[in-house]
């Protein structure tokens, strides 16, 4: 256990981000939470190397100018909207939540092998039943409504972009 627990990834994407500047710290990569693990994608290391260039830049120039408190340090922010760091944290926001949910760990998936079964099933002397029959059988049976998957595919649609 103690093994496991010393090497867990920040998933929450964006929304699990800390603040980024603070008196005599700059935070960047796994400690600012800047894993994007978004089912497709899962990426960090391209934004760990991103945000600590930023983090750095901000650093060089908060103490050449004597002041490294969290308003002596304005351009590390800047730094990162400007950078694919956080543009592509903020278009992916909703993503981890929706992978991370029990529709798409666990409801979503047994419905597609529940149709895959029943597809691939011989069922004579009876004819198949259709597709969408199928579908809508295995949507009954796991207590899902249609509409609920219709919203969350669009929700998915919207959060990838």
């Amino acid at each position: 256990m103690k093994e496991f627990s010393a090497h867990v990834i920040p998933e929450a994407g964006y929304d699990m981000m800390p603040e980024l500047v603070g008196d005599g710290i700059l935070v960047a990569g796994d400690a600012a939470a800047m894993c994007l693990a978004a089912g497709i994608w899962l990426e960090g290391v391209n934004f760990a190397i991103g945000s600590g260039a930023a983090a750095g830049r901000a650093a060089s120039a908060a103490i050449r100018r004597g002041d490294t408190t969290r308003e002596g340090s304005p351009g590390t922010g800047t730094r990162l909207e400007s950078s694919f760091v956080l543009a592509d944290h903020r278009k992916l926001r909703e993503a981890p939540h929706l992978v991370m949910g029990d529709l798409a760990q666990r409801q979503l998936p047994a419905i597609a092998c529940g149709v895959a079964e029943s597809v691939f099933t011989v069922t004579n002397p009876d004819p198949k039943p259709g597709l969408v029959k199928i579908i809508r059988t295995h949507l009954r049976h796991s207590g899902l409504r249609f509409s609920t998957v219709a919203r969350e595919t669009w929700r998915a649609f919207r959060a990838y972009g």
